[in-house]
């Protein structure tokens, strides 16, 4: 999947789902429920038990269907993980500039993390295709709003905390995107047998961004 193609589904998409944790061995479900809600963008955290397996068996499945990321990348064998793995996009709680850089060098999309107005324009400087702005939930969308209007080219990716009733405040304030993790995919909902709840939430989230870009053409 090319890089542009990963950019134009997240730009025009808006909806990151972060799969963390024990997921059961139900990814492939999760996964099916997530794209039937009109999810089109997952991250996987190298965090969460038989990364290297699950990732692999998502990105064979859905990578064709469904943007698939690698996300908590700290490390350069971190990033060597995701890519055999077969993620599309990378995504850190931090920027550090040799993963930043190194994941350029593969043909892979860069999110790297960054809080203060220095730190997101020095990984925008290193090469980053957009920020993680995070933890998204003691900024605010205010903060999106502040910080992009001296530098509104920036692309930010608020994540960590961010609620379904959140999304129109963040888009107003300019947000790219948005990551969302618990608030979306938890261990109640995958629990579920049928995944019906994972679904409808799914579902509102996908149903929110889409009015959002309808609304800014």
């Amino acid at each position: 999947m090319s890089r542009k193609h990963v950019l134009n589904v997240l730009e025009n998409k808006r909806i990151i789902a972060i799969l963390r944790g024990d997921l059961q061995g139900r990814e492939l479900e999760v996964l099916a429920a997530l794209e039937e809600a009109g999810i089109a963008a997952v991250e996987m955290s190298i965090v969460s038990p038989d990364f290297d397996a699950a990732l692999a068996r998502i990105a064979a499945d859905f990578g064709s269907r469904i943007v698939i990321g690698a996300g908590t990348i700290l490390s350069l064998d971190d990033l060597k993980r995701a890519i055999t793995a077969g993620a599309s996009f990378i995504v850190s709680p931090d920027g550090n500039r040799e993963v930043i850089e190194a994941t350029l060098r593969a043909g892979l999309v860069s999110l790297p993390g960054a809080y203060t107005p220095t730190e997101i324009v020095q990984v925008q400087r290193w090469g980053a295709d957009a920020v993680k702005l995070f933890p998204a939930s003691s900024l605010g969308p205010q903060y999106v709003r502040a910080v992009r209007a001296p530098l509104p080219d920036l692309r930010l990716v608020p994540t960590g905390g961010v609620r379904l009733d959140d999304l129109p405040a963040y888009w107003q304030a300019g947000a790219w995107a948005v990551a969302i993790g618990s608030e979306l995919v938890n261990a109640s909902r995958i629990k579920d047998p049928s995944l019906v709840e994972l679904r409808t939430v799914a579902h509102a989230f996908a149903v929110a961004a889409e009015k959002s870009a309808h609304e800014a053409k």
